[in-house]
């Protein structure tokens, strides 16, 4: 219904924000952030969170490409694809939840020490941060359903969109922070855990409808 209310490009585009957002969960990513920070004048501490989304940005962006020779390449359908990639994220989701697994990144961001690391603009801030395994399937199950050069670069906008938000972010972390404090920052995931959650339902029904069109 809503597809055709707004169109399909205009509607991948829209799930393609959402989703995008709820994974990567720029909020959710404050603390390891400003961790990955300490002892870095604001300046530097806003080039690394530009450098950190530049780095997620093209990753991401070349999965866009690469999504279709790893498909072409093992043989995989897109239905098949479309309801791997939904039940991988339902899993994410759940997680976002339950506060397992996805809150792995609050509770050990005090552990981040960026001497740890040679360039914490890529690991672990670009990877895998913001450009992680759920990233990744987000990426493929929507570089699936685009089926024109169009679609292809709404996705892209998307995924740039989302970038420049999470730079907004970082920027000001410090005030997000103490406005939101942990536990609001715990709540804000779960909730976009939800949305996940129905995002990742929509995947599957889309791949099972692909797979068998006499279902309707």
């Amino acid at each position: 219904m809503l597809p055709e209310i707004l169109g399909e490009p205009t509607h991948l585009f829209i799930t393609s924000l959402i989703s995008l957002f709820v994974v990567i969960d720029p909020p959710g990513n404050v603390l390891p952030f400003l961790a990955l920070a300490v002892g870095l004048s604001p300046r530097e501490s806003r080039d690394l969170a530009l450098r950190g989304c530049v780095f997620a940005f093209l990753i991401l962006v070349s999965f866009i490409v690469l999504g279709r020779l790893i498909l072409s390449f093992f043989g995989i359908s897109l239905p098949a694809f479309q309801i791997a990639g939904g039940l991988i994220l339902f899993r994410i989701a759940f997680d976002m939840l339950e506060g397992r697994g996805h809150f792995q990144r609050l509770d050990t961001s005090s552990s981040l020490r960026a001497a740890d690391y040679r360039d914490i603009a890529l690991t672990p801030l670009a990877i895998p941060l913001l450009s992680g395994p759920g990233a990744i399937s987000t990426i493929l199950v929507l570089t699936s359903r685009a089926r024109t050069t169009l679609e292809d670069g709404l996705v892209l906008a998307a995924i740039a969109l989302v970038m420049a938000a999470t730079y907004l972010v970082f920027r000001f972390a410090d005030g997000i922070l103490r406005h939101l404090k942990e536990s609001g920052i715990r709540l804000f995931t779960r909730l976009m855990g939800l949305i996940l959650a129905a995002l990742a339902v929509q995947f599957v029904l889309a791949g099972v409808r692909a797979a068998f069109p006499g279902l309707g």
